[in-house]
């Protein structure tokens, strides 16, 4: 369960391990430690601007990112999301709409507030001034709300009988004009009552005390041609509603106005908010602040990300002899895990989803050689496609997902989950509710009543994102408790995730619902379904604003053998904690043992210092609490060392792990008796 602020921050960490290598430096021996380097693949750039582009991918590096950051990243990577082919919904000066009219242009994020709904409007010329329009109409209101001679002359001018005093108006400030015409309008400040009612505006409008006289009076004259065009033009053409005329009151009449305005952006937001593309952007803007803000990121926990689209990662891959040769390879295993002084990364995650389709499969496939390479788990999402579906909303309709993967299509799926590289590859479904909807009941958005349209709800509507953030999240938070990621399935075991949005919604039938903000929720025998197929679930808890991942199987499908031991060691092999374990135990004996290189040491001095270095991390007591075993993770450890034939000081390592095991399934039997047993 959460904690508060405060605990968090006095919070004696429980037992935890800390994997750490001798180094021998000048008869003194240092005690070091490898931090935890989680590396991310993302496009966050979304449309590429072609007058602009990205470097080659050979040219790019991993970025370091983090809390203070994020904003600086965000801008340097020019996100950017087009907006040709989105419907232009705003009514013109006359509140008509132009059939098949579309926005052009593009939008620009320079930090993650941008893509706030205020922000969008603002860098969109359409609505910017037509929200430009509602700031001086709305402030107009505020100064007759302090001024009973301003307010006196906009409710003459809103009386319904008023046609002859508003019609001057009109022709003076021309509604199809804009402002630099209404500025040059011939009209001089006159307070007296028998003055004309442009007069008399101009008079009250005007800063006496200002400067610039000139100024003042330019945006004085704006303010009554933004007036008259947005409250007189519609009132003298009847398009208010009747019982709104009838008040004769501005104030009421400005009211109705801001909401119509409120209306028309609202529906031209949620176009363009729900485009493919700029919903794409915003989920993985926002995965990543929620992977970024919910780590303790510093010296031991580091996180480093790469702009890059999937495809882009192939055609690296694919144009490289083998894999080993490409860009992609040399940058995550070369220039670290294969480099003295190098940190390896200790995980690898994807914000792409993969299907059944040749391209992705052949990604994932070169994704878990580099993987595997670099003893860096690789995590991502798998997308409804896979299960020949078009939203995971419809994952509870199928009877057997097994004979799903049973078909001709599916077979590369297949192939994959019977290599052996595949246990490095673990895909998460379904998705996850990045941010709830604007509106009442959802997310409040400030200088706008902003509704977004999300149907009646409609599933397509609200904003999914890469549940792959949200498991690297737990296994971060692992680390950051016990320096250990063994910790990050169940409930109590580490793998609840809270705070998750929370959305009620009335339904067809007169009740009120609470939204699944994990898009499906996900029974217990479904849940083992998708675990026996190679796939981690995000079960969503009923009610709740929480869920939780209880199953850890990789992508790898376990080899059956003929002996209940080597089934049980192909089980455990093929689970993401155990493989992240044995990963982060590779990455300390490649240093200790390059360290070492050069040093006097026989067969016998190399397996005792290794056996003796990995004892401290075996905790042999099988009834020590949770927060015990999740800082020691090994119930037993071997290392065996052999020489190389016909190679002097050349010798193989044979590193043996057995983890504390978690709890996978339980099977209980319910007997009514007439006596307990003794």
């Amino acid at each position: 369960m959460s904690e508060s602020i405060q605990k968090t921050l006095l919070r004696v960490r429980p037992p935890r391990v800390r994997i750490t290598y001798d180094v021998e430096t000048g008869g003194a021996i240092e005690k070091k430690e490898i931090p935890f380097i989680v590396g991310i693949f993302a496009d966050l750039s979304g449309d590429a601007d072609p007058d602009n582009p990205l470097p080659l991918f050979k040219d790019r590096g991993m970025t370091d990112i983090d809390r203070d950051n994020l904003n600086d990243v965000l801008k340097t990577s020019r996100p950017r999301v087009k907006l040709s082919g989105i419907d232009n919904v705003l009514p013109d000066n006359a509140g008509t709409v132009t059939p098949d009219a579309k926005l052009s242009g593009a939008l620009l994020f320079e930090s993650l507030d941008d893509f706030e709904p205020t922000r969008v409007v603002a860098r969109i010329p359409q609505t910017s001034a037509l929200y430009a329009a509602r700031g001086v109409i709305r402030g107009l209101q505020a100064r007759s709300e302090t001024s009973d001679a301003l307010a006196g002359v906009l409710d003459e001018l809103a009386k319904p009988d008023a046609q002859a005093l508003r019609a001057p108006l009109l022709t003076t400030f021309d509604p199809s004009k804009g402002a630099a015409d209404w500025e040059q309008a011939a009209i001089d400040p006159d307070a007296t009552a028998a003055a004309a009612p442009a007069a008399r505006l101009l008079a009250l409008l005007m800063d006496t005390g200002a400067e610039d006289q000139d100024a003042s009076k330019k945006r004085a004259l704006s303010t009554i041609g933004e007036f008259v065009r947005q409250i007189v033009q519609p009132l003298q053409a009847s398009q208010f509603l009747p019982e709104k005329i009838a008040k004769g009151a501005a104030a009421v009449l400005i009211d109705e106005r801001v909401a119509q305005i409120d209306r028309a952006l609202s529906a031209q937001l949620s176009l363009i908010m729900h485009a493919p593309a700029f919903k794409a952007l915003e989920a993985t803007w926002r995965g990543m602040f929620y992977l970024v803000s919910r780590s303790e990121t510093g010296v031991m926990l580091k996180l480093r990300v790469l702009n890059a689209t999937r495809r882009d990662l192939l055609k690296d891959m694919e144009k490289a002899v083998e894999f080993d040769q490409s860009a992609l390879f040399k940058m995550i295993y070369e220039a670290e895990y294969g480099t003295y002084g190098g940190f390896p990364y200790s995980l690898l995650v994807g914000a792409y989803e993969f299907g059944p389709d040749s391209e992705a499969l052949d990604c994932l496939k070169k994704l878990s050689q580099v993987a595997a390479a670099a003893h860096a788990p690789f995590i991502a999402a798998a997308g409804p496609a896979l299960f020949g579906l078009d939203g995971f909303d419809k994952l509870g309709k199928p009877r057997d997902l097994a004979k799903i993967f049973e078909g001709i299509d599916l077979t590369g799926w297949r192939e994959f989950r019977g290599e052996e590289d595949s246990r490095y590859v673990s895909l998460v479904l379904p998705h996850a509710l990045m941010r709830l909807p604007y509106g009442r009941g959802g997310r409040a958005c400030e200088g706008l009543d902003f509704q977004e349209d999300v149907g009646a709800p409609d599933q397509s509507a609200f904003l999914w994102g890469n549940a792959a953030f949200v498991l690297a999240e737990r296994i971060t938070h692992a680390f950051s408790l016990y320096s250990w990621t063994a910790a990050i399935r169940g409930v109590e075991g580490g793998g609840l995730v809270e705070g998750l949005p929370l959305y009620a919604y009335d339904t067809s039938a007169g009740t009120r619902e609470l939204f699944c903000p994990t898009e499906v929720t996900i029974t217990d025998r479904r849940e083992k379904e998708l675990n026996d197929l190679g796939f981690i679930a995000l079960c969503h808890c009923k009610g709740a604003g929480r869920a939780a991942f209880f199953g850890g199987q990789t992508a790898n499908r376990p080899k059956k053998y003929i002996t209940d031991e080597a089934n049980a060691n192909a089980r455990i092999s093929a689970m993401l904690p155990y493989i992240l374990a044995a990963s982060r135990f590779a990455h300390y004996i490649k240093v200790i043992m390059r360290e070492k290189v050069g040093s006097f040491m026989t067969r016998g001095n190399v397996e005792n210092y290794l056996n003796t270095w990995i004892a401290q991390y075996v905790l042999l007591d099988d009834n020590a609490p949770q927060e015990v075993k999740a800082g020691y993770p090994l119930r037993m450890a071997l290392v065996e060392v052999t020489d190389v034939p016909g190679e002097p000081g050349a010798y193989n390592a044979v590193v043996f792990l057995k983890p504390h095991f978690q709890l996978e399934e339980l099977t209980t039997s319910i007997r009514l008796v007439a006596k307990i047993p003794a």
